[in-house]
């Protein structure tokens, strides 16, 4: 199966070899036409693959409070922007009993990536945390480490930990589209071939 962005490049490439078949049988007035909408076109392809620049969204829930947090991860599953200070807050008031303090406080300024945490007692959490970028995995390895103090509850003992750094990526796996953003070329392409 092909990937979207291999299917929008043979799209742009046959439009683009039909509209040059044409030129050498369209007066020079349809030529500037087809090659503007060819352009338009292309750009407004262009544009609808390209993602609205922000920053990294994450999936921040707790099964313990949520059900759907687990896997299958559910449809209505909050999702935050971990630039915020919103997704600090929700550590600190909802996941200061699970996760080790250091991880749940904070450092201002400091990377934050999506994070994905089961324990053996079956709690799942997702959340923004902060991480070193060089070495996306310090989080887990801290989180080992605290479950070494206490190696009789299962609720501190990980059964799975992944750090990521994409969208939504520490859900269930998804292509996620930038749609305002492709609705914005099509409205473009289709205003300009109106003309």
């Amino acid at each position: 199966m092909r990937s979207p962005a291999t299917r929008w490049r043979q799209a742009i490439l046959a439009f683009s070899l039909d509209r040059s078949l044409l030129l050498y049988t369209c007066s020079e007035e349809n030529l500037i036409k087809i090659m503007g909408r060819c352009v338009a076109f292309t750009l407004a392809a262009l544009l609808a693959t390209i993602d609205i620049g922000s920053c990294l969204q994450c999936y921040q829930c707790n099964s313990q409070s949520d059900p759907t947090c687990k896997d299958p991860i559910g449809g209505r599953t909050p999702i935050v922007d971990c630039a915020t200070q919103d997704s600090i807050n929700y550590n600190r008031a909802y996941l200061s009993l699970i996760l080790p303090r250091e991880l749940v406080e904070g450092v201002t300024g400091a990377p934050r990536y999506c994070h994905k945490i089961v324990f053996q007692s079956g709690t799942t959490v997702r959340t923004c945390l902060d991480a070193n970028p060089t070495e996306l995995n310090q989080t887990c390895r801290l989180l080992e480490n605290a479950a070494k103090s206490v190696p009789s509850d299962p609720s501190k003992q990980l059964k799975h930990c992944s750090v990521c750094d994409k969208d939504r990526c520490n859900g269930a796996g998804s292509i996620v589209a930038s749609a305002p953003l492709a609705l914005l070329a099509l409205v473009a392409t289709f205003l300009y071939t109106k003309q």
